[in-house]
């Protein structure tokens, strides 16, 4: 397989890749991730439960590595969980590309960002409007936070992993 059929291979899985997570959000907003016969949603809600514990570990992250819970989302989200997809998606195409591409990619940029810290917090701040974005469907933060960041990317995973195995 040469350069431009694997560059034409990656683009059209990523494409599908966002074209499936679209239709997801949409099916499971218009499903209603609220029911209003429902009763209202407890404090220890699954959705609840997920994101306490998501928060927690990126706290303790945050603590031991001594930078702020914001800076700790922003690598977690932003750097090493699409690093490990690309890393996958290498290994599906016997390619290298990706993840050198990446990695020099975010080498570059941590040399000429001035202030990491400032930067994590910007856009920190658009993660979470984004995230608020959905209550207009019927969401919440917390319940939008566990399908978007949780969810969707164990899917994911589970589809890279699947792909990669067999």
């Amino acid at each position: 397989m040469n350069f431009w059929s694997f560059l034409f291979y990656a683009l059209l899985f990523l494409v599908g890749a966002m074209l499936l997570y679209l239709i997801l959000m949409i099916i499971l907003l218009s499903m209603g991730l609220r029911n209003k016969f429902a009763p209202p949603v407890q404090p220890t809600s699954l959705h609840d439960r997920i994101f306490d514990r998501v928060v927690t570990v990126l706290m303790r992250y945050a603590r031991y590595f001594r930078i702020s819970y914001y800076t700790v989302n922003i690598i977690v989200y932003y750097i090493l969980i699409p690093l490990s997809w690309l890393i996958l998606l290498d290994l599906i195409f016997d390619f290298h590309y990706l993840k050198i591409a990446f990695v020099l990619f975010c080498i570059g940029f941590a040399l000429y960002c001035k202030d990491f810290e400032a930067f994590s917090l910007n856009l920190y701040k658009k993660s979470v409007r984004f995230l608020i974005y959905f209550n207009r469907f019927g969401s919440n933060y917390v319940a939008s936070s566990v399908w978007i960041c949780v969810v969707v990317p164990i899917l994911i995973y589970v589809i890279l992993i699947y792909r990669a195995l067999y």
